[in-house]
């Protein structure tokens, strides 16, 4: 604890010397720049653009530092696209190798801005420029300053123009960034001791949003359709996610994939993307994965039926996936397995009210795979029984549940705790909504089942 504390308060001296120096030049550089003193506010400019060359700083200090500095530089950048297009261009030309790379991409844009070249060739130069940077950290955030200041100038079209470029330039562009942030993010898992792995997995997962970014400006450009989604952004994004065998990148990039696309991309790609669930490294929470695949898509169908279309059979597909995932992950948790099988019933019950028949199936599917390997079922009970209590809840009808084959066996793999509790809960269930049972055999039917589950040891 002790050394925690010394470490965090070096790191606030660290920090803040630096943010005095980018104080100072940044001041001296706009008081150079008020005097059209464009030379003189550019060395300002790189004196505050050093402090960015630090490896002392750790990832969170540095993000203050560099937000700092970025926000400090965006008036040197408005300055010269007002005033200097011409003077910067002969800058560009001139001193392009003795630059610091931040201050080289920010005239880069400005650059671009003036149309005085192909747009398509500055920025594939600006990228592969990027690549004198390989210090992991400063490299990540050199490449977020990039695809942030190219943001608004990046080609959205499909019409061809040799000066403009179209949105597969900028599809490509973009891909080649991602794919080149990810090689740095998954290097700063493979830097220093190996007792320090924990730490070292914790600042990657504060960065993770750096990686995150250029997914979600793919899913911002208008001209990328779902037929480019399908065939070139998607399998590009999966190829490095699968290549790069990092369980943290992994698991953070699909679920990102599922965030940012619309709906109808994952409809459009549903199968590639459920293959390649199961492909990651074993330490992926997969069942996360799915949920949220599983979810997304179910508010999707939920919002307007018609979205779905007869062709795409959704529950079969995700419960088929499910069953080869879960059976060729024989180490996944019980846990993870209940969880699944809920998120299927809760699709079924959604999307499909009136196919209780896909409910049923869920149940006899995990019926089946608790019989097969009985201490896959051990300390679940609790998990058991809220997915039992997923349909119970949904219908308000006990008539239906016992239309359920598969409902009552599953009772085995309960506690006998757990088992009294459910009983007792779907019997106030059957109170509370004011079930009407018009038939003594159904009555009968019931008692029976509650009485036979109840004992069961």
């Amino acid at each position: 604890m002790t050394g925690t504390l010394a470490m965090e308060s070096e790191q606030a001296k660290y920090l803040e010397a630096a943010k005095e120096v980018v104080k100072r030049e940044a001041f001296n550089m706009q008081r150079c720049l008020d005097k059209g003193q464009l030379m003189d506010g550019l060395r300002h400019a790189t004196e505050m653009l050093n402090e960015l060359r630090t490896s002392i700083l750790m990832p969170k200090s540095y993000y203050e530092l560099y937000m700092m500095v970025t926000m400090e530089l965006t008036h040197l950048t408005m300055y010269m696209s007002a005033e200097f297009i011409k003077e910067t261009r002969s800058l560009i030309c001139t001193n392009w190798s003795s630059m610091l790379a931040t201050l080289s991409l920010a005239l880069g844009v400005v650059y671009i801005k003036s149309k005085e070249c192909s747009r398509k060739d500055i920025l594939q130069d600006l990228v592969e420029m990027c690549r004198g940077v390989q210090h992991p950290l400063r490299g990540l955030f050199l490449r977020n300053f990039l695809l942030t200041s190219t943001r608004d100038v990046l080609p959205d079209v499909d019409e061809t123009s040799a000066d403009t470029g179209t949105v597969d330039d900028s599809i490509d562009f973009i891909l080649l960034n991602f794919s080149e942030m990810n090689k740095l993010w998954v290097r700063m898992q493979h830097q220093g001791h190996s007792r320090d792995r924990t730490k070292r997995e914790q600042e990657r997962l504060e960065l993770k949003i750096l990686v995150g970014t250029n997914l979600e400006r793919l899913s911002r450009l208008e001209g990328v359709t779902v037929s480019k989604y399908q065939n070139h952004v998607l399998p590009a994004i999966l190829k490095q996610l699968i290549n790069c065998k990092d369980s943290i990148a992994q698991e953070y990039l699909m679920d990102c994939i599922i965030q940012v696309f619309p709906d109808e991309f994952h409809l459009k790609t549903l199968d590639i993307f459920l293959d390649t669930c199961c492909q990651p490294q074993g330490a992926v929470n997969v069942r996360n994965i799915l949920i949220s695949k599983i979810g997304r898509l179910s508010n999707y169908a939920q919002a307007d039926p018609s979205n779905i279309p007869e062709d795409i059979k959704l529950f079969e597909i995700f419960s088929g996936k499910v069953t080869q995932i879960i059976q060729s992950r024989t180490e996944m948790p019980p846990e993870d397995i209940l969880a699944l099988q809920s998120a299927l019933i809760k699709l079924a019950l959604n999307v499909y009210p009136s196919e209780t028949g896909y409910v049923d199936q869920v149940l006899q599917n995990s019926f089946n795979i608790f019989e097969e390997d009985k201490s896959r079922a051990k300390g679940c009970s609790t998990e058991l029984s809220r997915m039992l209590r997923v349909p119970v809840d949904h219908y308000q009808d006990i008539l239906t549940i016992l239309q359920l084959e598969h409902f009552t066996p599953l009772f085995s793999f309960l506690d006998h705790r757990i088992r009294k509790e459910l009983c007792v809960y779907i019997m106030e269930h059957v109170i509370q909504t004011d079930t009407y049972i018009d038939s003594h055999d159904q009555v009968g039917v019931l008692l029976a089942d509650l009485y036979r589950v109840s004992r069961i040891y």
